[in-house]
């Protein structure tokens, strides 16, 4: 049993005790307090993550991009974490361009360089490390996503004749 396997047994039998705990995909205390009202993992065997994750999980599992989970948040307890959720889209972009662009961009040259059916892993863990708030990352088409006040704010890379050229959608929440 390999050291991922133990530790989503550990989990599952602590979700299965009762036990509140956030949730183990996103690391945020998202999960409701009768744990069969979440969402089963499509990707974890038996285990129950909030539902916003269960709805990635789904789109995902739609485009063929699974997050692994040696890169869900109760692995990975260690990586620096930051919270956008309380600002709006507008203000994290500015402070995205300017603190996190510079890396995103970096790891997007790189990425496009590899041979098709490359290993992305490397990349997301990179991109995860370097960049504190950073919720989603997707490697066809490259593109990364942060939690904000008003949504999700998704950011899009494209190579141009000038370099780089990234660009921020805001998928506003419904009201």
């Amino acid at each position: 049993m390999t050291d991922i396997q133990k530790a989503l047994a550990d989990l599952k039998a602590r979700q299965e005790a009762g036990e509140h705990m956030p949730c183990p995909r996103c690391g945020k205390d998202t999960m409701k307090p009768a744990l069969y009202t979440n969402a089963l993992s499509r990707v974890a065997d038996g285990i129950m993550v909030c539902d916003d994750c269960g709805t990635q999980e789904a789109l995902l599992a739609f485009m063929r991009n699974p997050m692994p989970v040696d890169e869900w948040a109760f692995l990975n307890s260690n990586l620096p974490s930051v919270d956008f959720k309380d600002l709006p889209g507008k203000a994290v972009w500015e402070q995205i361009r300017m603190d996190h662009g510079p890396a995103l961009i970096s790891i997007f040259k790189r990425w496009t360089q590899e041979q098709p059916g490359a290993d992305f892993k490397p990349y997301r863990r990179e991109a995860m490390k370097r960049c504190p708030g950073l919720t989603q990352i997707w490697e066809r088409p490259f593109q990364v996503m942060y939690e904000v006040s008003d949504g999700q704010l998704i950011l899009r890379f494209r190579h141009t004749d000038d370099g780089v050229e990234l660009s921020a959608d805001l998928m506003e929440n419904d009201k």
